[in-house]
């Protein structure tokens, strides 16, 4: 959401409200679907709805989690303590960085590997950096 904003002249306030926006409806429609997905799984239990949506609700944090950091960075922006460019890039490259963290500790599930958990992580961090470098090209 960040480089689709950002594609037009706009202030980080924008980009900030829009952002925030979209990963609040995109966390709803996860939660409203975890939920759903989950209701037949947990039909015998005593109250099948109000455990689907304390599991979504618990499964679905991630989501909101991860767009606190970025968040944060544009916030920045939008109080003047950074420009908005650099807020909006500074963004982007963070988002790249925790994406390859993520891999790399994500990876800690299902190897012990060092050597395995960094090249999936440099892998998600690429697919970050092809992000930030899209919309290099796009603007």
């Amino acid at each position: 959401m960040l480089l689709v904003t950002n594609q037009y002249e706009v202030t980080s306030r924008e980009v900030f409200l829009k952002v925030l926006g979209t990963v609040v409806v995109f966390w709803l429609a996860h939660v409203f679907a975890t939920a759903v997905s989950r209701m037949g799984v947990v039909a015998d239990a005593k109250s099948p709805f109000s455990e689907s949506l304390r599991y979504a609700f618990a499964h679905s944090a991630g989501l909101l989690i991860a767009a606190v950091v970025p968040l944060t960075i544009v916030l920045l922006g939008v109080v003047d303590l950074i420009s908005d460019d650099i807020a909006l890039w500074t963004a982007l490259w963070v988002d790249a960085a925790l994406l390859g963290l993520l891999g790399y500790f994500s990876s800690g599930a299902w190897t012990r590997n060092t050597s395995l958990r960094l090249r999936v992580g440099a892998g998600t961090a690429l697919l970050g950096v092809c992000v930030v470098l899209l919309k290099a090209f796009i603007h």
